[in-house]
């Protein structure tokens, strides 16, 4: 269920990403929910008396904010601004297939067949559930692309790597010092975007961050952190696949749009193909 919560959370991004993207610049946002997150993460952190991390940790930790924070926010968002939504989902789905790459290259996890099956299976769910066929690499998209998959392939290692940090230190602590690095890192980008920013924002935009912030920041973050220590990252990885399903709901209720026979079936084959990677643990 921990895993499935983090999923919701963080398929809630795309749709109110796009909607906030209308009128809020790229670079604002991964700025806004950094600086949420850190706020957020520190002040329960605190108030559980566990703010603390061993020196000979942060460099590690530096590592991973920058992949699983950082890299993250940054690729995702700018690439949604710069391509459609369909290579988005598309190319965003990736992300167990590096993560499962990474952990067998570093000798992390054994390759079990019935996994690897089952993550081919859900990835074809999603191909087919977005429209594979669809997928846009031309010249107007290609920037947008490039992104996404960059972004994909940054949180697949970070998913493969932060195990170590994940087991020794509470799930909230460790996003706090995460996104407490992540600030000066996407701060550049951030502050250049509000500063050549000519719009004014107003209450709806004021929303949309406040949404960023509370659902597929603390929400999504906390929960997959929490879902790392109870399992293995090409599990975590393989209950991406959902993103997308839980995606085209939130597009059903806001954006109004059909949902046709093929979405229902491809949702029974990405369900299917998560369970059949969830079976396969020892």
């Amino acid at each position: 269920m921990i895993l499935l919560a983090g999923q919701v959370c963080f398929a809630a991004l795309p749709v109110a990403g796009r909607l906030a993207l209308a009128d809020i610049p790229a670079g604002v946002i991964p700025l806004v929910r950094t600086i949420g997150g850190a706020l957020m993460f520190t002040l329960i952190a605190w108030r559980r008396d566990t703010l603390r991390i061993e020196k000979r940790d942060v460099p590690f930790l530096l590592l991973c904010a920058l992949l699983g924070n950082v890299l993250n926010q940054e690729l995702f968002i700018h690439g949604l601004a710069r391509t459609s939504a369909t290579n988005a989902v598309v190319i965003g789905a990736t992300i167990p297939v590096f993560t499962a790459l990474a952990v067998l290259v570093l000798g992390k996890e054994p390759a079990r067949p019935r996994r690897l099956i089952g993550i081919a299976i859900a990835f074809g769910g999603v191909a087919a559930l977005v429209g594979a066929e669809e997928l846009s690499m031309s010249s107007a998209h290609l920037t947008g692309s490039l992104m996404v998959l960059a972004n994909a392939l940054s949180y697949g290692i970070y998913l493969a790597i932060v195990r170590p940090l994940a087991d020794k230190y509470d799930p909230i602590t460790l996003l706090a010092f995460m996104f407490l690095a992540g600030i000066p890192m996407v701060a550049p980008i951030g502050i250049h975007a509000l500063a050549t920013d000519t719009h004014t924002f107003t209450s709806t935009d004021y929303g949309f961050l406040a949404f960023l912030i509370a659902v597929p920041t603390v929400g999504a973050y906390t929960f997959v952190q929490i879902g790392l220590k109870r399992a293995e990252a090409s599990l975590v990885a393989a209950y991406i696949y959902l993103q997308p399903l839980f995606a085209t709901v939130g597009a059903v209720l806001l954006l109004d749009e059909h949902v046709g026979p093929r979405t229902l079936v491809c949702g029974v084959v990405v369900l299917g193909g998560v369970w059949l990677a969830a079976k396969s643990r020892p």
